[in-house]
């Protein structure tokens, strides 16, 4: 009797080893499309469930990195079913970059802690604590087999979006700046590089991009991206439509989703308000010769005496009025066209950077007051 209960036992506690080894959970991997197009949105899921109940149970699973896909977690939910019966799901979301067949790997590991392993986490002080003690069993997974469709070489935007357009004014006046915005909206692939003004002749264009929204979802990222322009000229000039092709995997189509055009009206200032043009007859040049001797004069005599008798500090303070116009500026836009219509001589485009920075971006390294004060330094 004893010889036989001893025998079950020993075939119990092999089984048990074999359990440990070869079957200690349950677990699946699959993807809802494996026939899809370049940058196309698919998901993959995971699911472990734990089958040896003897220890508490973890479950990890990596992506492998690879320039054939760009792959996202999208959720990892874990389920306590009852006790030591863990269940895992892992959700991914991957677009292939690789037109072809491409493989997408993983690296699953199942790590076991006993009870009493699990429990000391929870004793003792932050500093003599330990982390889980736990055997661990690589498993190999065979990878997800992607046959992935090219697209044609033009297309900008993988996905469904749509674009909006605002401007504020189509009149401006010269050198003030025009500012448009475009609104891109949809769900897709997130990297995108468009660009919805190109270089205009004679016209100055600042832009920066904001990233209002970039979430991961199971069909693709759900995008917002604003586009911010400001332009700046001295006449009239054109914003050409732009036509922008895309590709939508959902319904399998090419579209075109494009701007709008303008053209605005630049104010510039005539020269007839400048320059005098009305004739005045001619006075006795030999009493206004003599006239203006005794002024010029005059006006040297005071000149050289008030040199001698006011400090030299004064004299410093006043040579530096020579920039005064720079001085009055009150704002960073001010200030941008002041030197873009007054000195375009002087090379400063270091500074334009700087002022566009706190005027269209809202941040700089410096603020307004040092900007002025660096550039009346490097002036002449």
């Amino acid at each position: 009797m004893k010889s036989t209960l001893g025998k079950i036992f020993l075939l119990l506690l092999l089984e048990c080893f074999a359990l440990g080894d070869t079957n200690l959970a349950t677990y699946s991997l699959h993807a809802n499309k494996q026939n899809v197009t370049l940058k196309e949105a698919i998901e993959i899921t995971f699911e472990a469930q734990q089958q040896d109940h003897t220890d508490a149970m973890f479950f990890f699973l990596e992506a492998k990195i690879s320039p054939d896909y760009k792959i996202e977690l999208l959720k990892n939910e874990e389920k306590e079913l009852s006790h030591h019966h863990k269940k895992s799901i892992f959700t991914f979301l991957v677009f292939p970059l690789k037109a072809g067949e491409i493989a997408v790997n993983f690296e699953f590991i199942i790590k076991q802690a006993s009870d009493e392993g699990v429990a000391q986490i929870y004793y003792g002080g932050r500093l003599n604590s330990k982390w889980i003690e736990t055997v661990n069993t690589p498993i190999k997974l065979e990878p997800i087999l992607l046959k992935v469709e090219d697209i044609d070489k033009d297309t900008e935007l993988v996905g469904d979006f749509k674009i909006v357009t605002k401007i504020k004014e189509e009149n401006i006046k010269a050198y003030e700046s025009a500012n448009i915005t475009y609104y891109l909206e949809g769900i897709g692939y997130d990297e995108i590089a468009i660009t919805p003004i190109e270089a205009i002749q004679d016209v100055k264009i600042f832009s920066n991009i904001t990233k209002h929204f970039n979430k991961a979802t199971q069909d693709g990222y759900q995008v917002q991206r604003e586009f911010n322009y400001a332009l700046v000229a001295d006449k009239d000039f054109t914003i050409k439509e732009k036509k922008i092709k895309c590709y939508s995997p959902k319904s399998d189509t090419y579209y075109v989703i494009s701007t709008k055009p303008y053209t605005l009206k630049v104010d510039k200032h005539e020269s007839s308000t400048l320059i005098d043009t009305e004739n005045y007859p001619q006075t006795n040049q030999s009493f206004e010769g003599i006239k203006q001797f005794f002024i010029s004069l005059l006006l040297f005599l005071s000149g050289f005496i008030s040199a001698k008798l006011l400090p030299k500090s004064f004299i410093k303070i006043s040579t530096k009025r020579k920039w005064s116009d720079i001085e009055e500026t009150k704002t960073p836009k001010e200030l941008l066209v002041l030197l873009m219509n007054s000195y375009q001589e002087y090379q400063l485009e270091a500074t334009y950077k700087e002022l566009e920075a706190l005027l269209y971006k809202g941040k700089s390294e410096k603020n307004f007051k040092t900007i002025k004060k660096e550039l009346l330094k490097r002036l002449p």
